[in-house]
């Protein structure tokens, strides 16, 4: 009980303290603090509304003038965004055929554009954006970003593949469950019906994670627009990377993640300068 009373002041204590002065801090009381942000920025945002209904927070990256880090250019930042919702009936019960033609218009269909972007990335120049070709999360990343800007699309950041496999056509079940049941199934190597198996889907997301992290040394800050099973997996190997989570967006639609990792070999270079100078 101590310890969780004693969490909330710490970071409050941190988010006082001027940049200059959390040059002497720990990284991992600077991530700290960067979490204790997104903390305020969750509580105070607003709600971006697609037909009327609201579907996500408003939220943005890092920015200097946060004062959280003396050296901004020390901060890496990666943001793996959820496509929205898809533009799609999902309620009732399918059929077998009927949950099968379901997962192939899925995989086709736009979104429920939102009124309103709901993520801020502030200059785009400075920023990476990726995106999952499949169309409900292509059409995310262009309703997020425009197609004026630079968007790499790469078949690495598709969804974990799902097939229904062989069930009794006689049964009717909410389309869920029959994602659920496939899902299952091919996590266990049973009934695969000729996609990737789940080691390869890990070793794919593993790889997405390491495009992402070498995009981040290019430019500060980077975006990666895909789906649910694939950002957990690429969150994950990150994390393994030292990436560290300061916004869990959750797993719904427009889910937002926010990782970042704070490097050294700026301040490093600058003190070499300052030596020679």
């Amino acid at each position: 009980m101590a310890r969780l009373l004693l969490t909330p002041l710490i970071c409050a204590l941190l988010a006082a303290l001027p940049a200059a002065a959390q040059v002497q801090l720990p990284k991992h009381h600077i991530i700290q603090n960067i979490a204790g942000i997104y903390e305020e920025l969750n509580a105070e945002a607003s709600y971006v509304t697609a037909n009327g209904a609201p579907v996500c927070q408003s939220t943005r990256f890092i920015s200097p003038e946060d004062e959280v880090i003396s050296e901004y250019s020390n901060l890496r930042q990666i943001a793996l965004v959820r496509h929205g919702e898809p533009e799609l009936t999902k309620t009732g019960k399918f059929s077998y055929d009927e949950a099968s033609q379901f997962l192939v218009n899925y995989d086709s269909v736009g979104i429920v554009v939102p009124d309103e972007p709901f993520f801020n990335v502030g200059d785009t120049a400075e920023v990476a954006i990726f995106s999952s070709p499949i169309n409900r999360a292509r059409t995310t990343a262009e309703y997020l970003f425009g197609t004026e800007n630079e968007l790499v699309y790469s078949p690495d950041f598709r969804e974990f593949e799902t097939t229904i496999g062989k069930f009794s056509p006689r049964l009717r079940l909410p389309i869920k469950l029959w994602t659920a049941f496939a899902r299952v199934k091919w996590m266990l190597g049973v009934d695969r019906n000729g996609i990737e198996s789940f080691a390869d889907a890990r070793e794919r997301a593993r790889k997405a994670a390491l495009q992402l992290a070498e995009a981040s040394e290019e430019k500060p800050k980077v975006v990666l627009v895909a789906h649910g099973f694939l950002n957990r997996y690429v969150k994950q190997n990150l994390e393994d990377m030292g990436w560290r989570v300061v916004r869990d967006g959750g797993n719904g639609y427009l889910a937002t993640t926010i990782l970042v990792k704070i490097d050294d070999e700026v301040k490093e270079e600058n003190q070499l300068t300052s030596s020679i100078n």
